[in-house]
């Protein structure tokens, strides 16, 4: 079996526990050691039975190469910082898919990524490092999304469309074809994009507008 270590023992983290657990139902692959959290509250407490072990400092006297890590904070510039802090652990990381994601042959998928339940996926797709792509949401063709980009539940992305790395998309935001959206920025819940976004931007609204530049 597959030894996973959940890095984030908040709600995203749950949900993705939730996930692993669905995927053990279909075929027993993954046994859990334990959650990462840098919350000394929860060091030494089990979340849904699993015990949270200790901040990402434990890596460096615990951490064994053949455990496989899944990253759950659901912000996508601290993903990126987790990420960063690790490279001396040299840890592995896993992607974790629920079994009822739907994705053609044709999609490539890099290290760390979580695809939850009820997503789908259709073909010429490239999805990079750490992405999470939440419950019911949609990627069209031809599309490409960057690293530590979070698409929360519900998003539809049509086809061709380029996200750069550590992009925020609100739950229930719906896009045009052929969208461009630049490094860092945030789409806000429920909005309607249908032009191209600057990099480090908020858009929010229906159509979606420019709010204000992000720091």
């Amino acid at each position: 079996m597959e030894e996973i270590l959940i890095i984030g023992a908040g709600g995203f983290g749950r949900e993705v526990l939730w996930t692993i657990n669905d995927c053990n139902q279909i075929n027993d692959k993954y046994s859990i050691i334990g959650f990462i959290d840098d919350d000394k509250s929860l060091h030494g407490q089990k979340i849904d039975g699993i015990p949270v072990l200790g901040g990402l400092e434990w890596f460096d006297n615990n951490y064994k190469k053949s455990v496989s890590c899944v990253i759950t904070v659901g912000d996508s510039i601290q993903r990126g910082k987790i990420v960063k802090q690790l490279e001396k652990n040299d840890p592995t990381y896993t992607n974790i898919i629920h079994p009822t994601v739907i994705f053609s042959k044709l999609v490539t998928i890099g290290e760390g990524t979580i695809i939850q339940a009820g997503s789908i996926l259709t073909v010429n797709i490239k999805i990079g490092k750490h992405v999470h792509i939440n419950i019911d949401s949609t990627i069209g063709h031809d599309s490409n999304i960057n690293d530590y980009v979070t698409i929360n539940p519900g998003v539809h992305i049509n086809g061709k469309t380029q996200i750069g790395n550590s992009v925020n998309i609100g739950s229930g935001a719906v896009m045009k074809q052929e969208i461009k959206i630049g490094a860092r920025s945030i789409i806000g819940a429920g909005s309607v994009l249908l032009e191209d976004v600057l990099e480090g931007s908020l858009y929010v609204g229906v159509p979606a507008k420019l709010k204000r530049k992000l720091n």
